[in-house]
């Protein structure tokens, strides 16, 4: 009874820190239930999209009544005039598809929507959509669920050296395990499909997201090897679950790899 509540804990504890990843990240997308003074119900604004004809960079607006509206876009970090294109309306919704742009590329974009006498805009302030190239479910799914299993283990732990329990001996190295194959196998596979290179942290880069994951290596390698030796390791878990701790609390995507379209080459750090 008591290993199956802690792995509930533990279970319940991974969920925060993936939800709270996911909803703080800057590829979130920004949506809405309701603008004031219209009919409009609901909205969807991308920030993050598949290069190419995928149907994901949508604008969604729904409305209860024909509504009006317009976007306003140009390449991120260009200085390019915004285009402004009106929103189409169709059967309840004003939608509009953002133009196509290469792996890595950024559209910053405005929304307006006519309510009352002028225009109101969306979310307030200008959004920030990166596209990446199509990954593979078979290259994605194992890097998702990797990581999960190695959060889910690393919290385990983390319960179980808080209550003064030594560690089960397997669980350190299948967390490491977990984390190798997730962050540093299948994790620079994604990338390499999303954005066309596999590793851009250290010492090749300032991505974000790599540097993390390296970090958290680092933090876990003196953790077993304590481990295997069979010494005390109640400090080392505690040191690697509080650094594997502060990276989950660092959202996902933040300075990751960006088209410089002037150079026409991706750098990252951005």
């Amino acid at each position: 009874m008591k290993k199956t509540l802690l792995w509930l804990v533990s279970l319940l504890i991974t969920l925060s820190f993936a939800v709270y990843q996911r909803k703080t990240g800057p590829t979130y997308p920004v949506k809405g239930s309701s603008v004031e003074g219209t009919d409009i119900y609901y909205y969807y604004l991308p920030r993050s999209c598949t290069s190419g004809d995928s149907p994901d960079c949508l604008i969604n607006i729904s409305s209860r009544k024909p509504a009006a509206g317009r976007v306003e876009w140009r390449r991120y970090k260009t200085g390019d005039p915004f285009a402004s294109v009106p929103l189409e309306f169709k059967n309840g919704r004003l939608f509009f598809y953002l133009p196509s742009q290469p792996p890595a590329g950024k559209l910053e974009y405005r929304v307006f929507v006519q309510a009352g006498g002028g225009e109101l805009e969306l979310a307030g302030r200008p959004l920030v959509t990166r596209f990446k190239g199509a990954v593979p479910g078979w290259v994605l799914t194992p890097h998702i669920v990797l990581m999960f299993l190695f959060m889910l283990f690393s919290v385990r732990i983390f319960l179980t050296a808080a209550f003064g329990a030594p560690p089960v001996k397997h669980s350190v190295p299948a967390t490491v395990l977990f984390l190798l194959a997730g962050g540093f196998v299948f994790g620079p596979i994604t990338q390499y499909y999303a954005f066309g290179a596999a590793w851009t942290g250290f010492p090749f880069g300032y991505d974000l997201t790599d540097n993390k994951t390296l970090l958290m290596l680092l933090a876990w390698l003196p953790a077993l090897w304590v481990v295997l030796k069979g010494k005390p390791a109640r400090l080392w878990l505690n040191v690697a679950f509080a650094v594997t701790a502060a990276v989950y609390l660092v959202p996902h995507s933040m300075f990751g790899s960006e088209l410089d379209y002037k150079k026409g080459e991706v750098v990252t750090g951005k």
